[in-house]
Parts: C-alpha cells; structure tokens; sequence
C-alpha cells in the first residue's frame, strides 16, 4: 500500500475520531492544554526562528532530512485540518477546533522550519558565491 494512501486513511481515521467526540470532551481537551487562539502562531514562530538559527550556526546534516521533514509535515497538517473539519461539520461551533487546529499549526511550524532552514542555506550559499568564499 502506497503511503499516500495510508495517510489518506489515517486522516480519515482522525476526523472521525474529532467528528465523534462530545461538546464536553472538547472543552475539557481545550482547558486541559491551556488552548487559545493566540497560541496557534507559537509552532509557526518557533519553526521559523529554529530553521533560520540552525541555518546561521552552520548545521549542514540537516540538509538530507529536509524532504521527509516536509512529508511529515504536511501529513500532521493534513490531520489537523480534517480533524478541524470535522469537528466543525458536528458541532458548528469555531471554538471547538481549537485541538484540531492547534495539531495544524503544529505540521505548518514543521514545515517552516524546512522552509526558513531551506532559505537561508540559499542565501548562504548564493552569498558565498557572489564574494568567492568557500565556506
């Protein structure tokens, strides 16, 4: 079985999941963790700021694993996001996505972090070629 497909049911398998749970085990979820919607830009932020530091220190291991980063990223995004549609479609109510939506941000801070890490190697590198340098 490819592994799209496999996410493509783990997907489905966690929107129903979300689609199934109550108003009460929601709001529990969401005061158990200290949800809000000003905590959904944190993932985003530490992945920009981490990608871009490690870039700068000069760690050049990263570079092989930056695809399946990406992959996984995108897979826990796609989770998060179905999650949050279902959740909407059973109970109408924004709020209740907060989880679902708080594991998006999750995959969107991991794909960041590949993308500023990315990034900056390219600056780096064009930058080195521009003045020569071999670094």
């Amino acid at each position: 079985m490819a592994l799209t497909t496999r996410l493509v049911i783990l997907a489905g398998l966690i929107g129903l999941m979300f689609y199934n749970l109550s108003d009460e085990r929601l709001v529990a979820l969401i005061i158990d963790y200290q949800l809000g919607w000003y905590k959904l830009g944190v993932p985003l932020a530490w992945g920009l700021v981490l990608g871009a530091l490690l870039q700068l220190l000069g760690l050049k291991q990263l570079h092989k694993f930056l695809e399946p980063i990406t992959f996984i990223a995108v897979c826990v995004m796609t989770i998060g996001l179905t999650g949050a549609a279902a959740i909407f479609g059973a109970h109408q109510t924004a709020i209740l996505m907060l989880p679902a939506l708080q594991i998006a941000t999750i995959g969107l801070g991991v794909y960041l972090f590949a993308y500023s890490y990315a990034r900056f190697a390219g600056a780096r590198e064009s930058s080195s070629t521009a003045t020569g340098k071999d670094e």
